[in-house]
């Protein structure tokens, strides 16, 4: 694995290489609330036109839904919701989506996809806000499940339907159809840390993982992956588009459970996380205040009184 770093000379990948098949497509491997909208945007602004394949999802990330001809055809058209749908991608110099590491193995090598961190505790609190922006999920009609992001943060962290989103994410991904990860419960806590172990030795092998609390080396990891000059964009920000509405007038979304789930639901991804710091040279003393950082600007986001205050503790 390579983790851009601050102030650090790795990341340096082959654009060529004999252990490569032609035609053997780079891909971003875009972790849900990690910033991947503005990678993706940026990739497309850079690669040449019809470059970058059209599909942006599998359909690892629906949770318990399967009738994908029942959406709109434009948003059929986005996912690769089979074998070979997912084959059909080969032909594309570059992807970019919400792709397992299991379905991009079908299509190139690992040393040719890359990858983006975010802080678990982090990202799963920004999915639960930008899941309760309003009318989120009209583009994917029937699928649905915005009625868990309304209910009270500890509620929607307690919903095995939604495993697939908020159960160790990153593991999830990079272990698809592991038979200790079901599709719709959460990871046993006896198998947490195997889990995260099986999943960097996965990561480990990727052509670039970077760390998104690490500013720029994530985009210049990912420019020299692709080998273009990615000028960095937001877009799709929770922020922009929502943040005010999260909590609710007299809603208390941190309270001492919620805060506990989150904790449960990141168990093995934290681990995952804190190896991705330890690569990128952040020291063992140094990644839990760095960690808890990203986590508690995250918290004050909320703009909940309660997520203020456990923030500063």
């Amino acid at each position: 694995m390579v983790v851009i770093a601050r102030d650090s000379p790795y990341g340096m990948l082959p654009l060529t290489g004999s252990s490569e098949p032609p035609r053997s497509p780079r891909c971003f491997m875009h972790i849900p609330k990690s910033a991947g909208m503005s990678f993706h945007a940026s990739l497309d602004a850079a690669l040449a036109p019809g470059s970058l394949c059209p599909r942006r999802m599998d359909s690892s990330t629906f949770c318990d839904f399967h009738d994908f001809d029942l959406l709109q055809p434009a948003t059929r058209e986005l996912i690769a919701a089979n074998y070979d749908e997912i084959g059909s991608m080969r032909r594309f110099p570059a992807i970019s989506g919400h792709f397992t590491l299991t379905s991009l193995l079908q299509i190139t090598q690992a040393s040719a996809i890359g990858t983006i961190l975010r802080e678990p505790r982090a990202r799963v609190l920004s999915l639960y806000m930008y899941w309760r922006i309003p009318k989120i999920f009209d583009h994917v009609l029937p699928y649905s499940v915005e009625e868990y992001a309304l209910k009270p943060l500890a509620a929607f962290l307690s919903e095995s339907r939604l495993a697939p989103a908020i159960d160790n994410q990153v593991c999830r991904m990079l272990l698809y159809r592991d038979p200790r990860i079901p599709c719709n419960a959460f990871i046993a806590k006896a198998d947490v840390e195997e889990v995260a172990v099986d999943a960097i030795k996965r990561l480990d092998t990727l052509g670039f993982v970077g760390v998104l609390e690490l500013g720029s080396s994530a985009w210049e990891g990912l420019a020299r992956l692709f080998g273009v000059r990615l000028d960095p964009r937001k877009v799709n920000v929770t922020a922009e588009l929502g943040d005010s509405m999260v909590a609710q007038p007299r809603e208390k979304l941190f309270t001492a459970d919620a805060i506990d789930l989150i904790e449960k639901r990141n168990a093995a991804d934290r681990i995952v996380y804190d190896h991705a710091l330890e690569v990128a040279g952040i020291e063992h003393d140094e990644r839990p205040q760095f960690e808890d950082a990203a986590f508690h600007a995250q918290l004050s986001r909320t703009q909940d009184p309660m997520g203020d205050s456990y923030a500063k503790d």
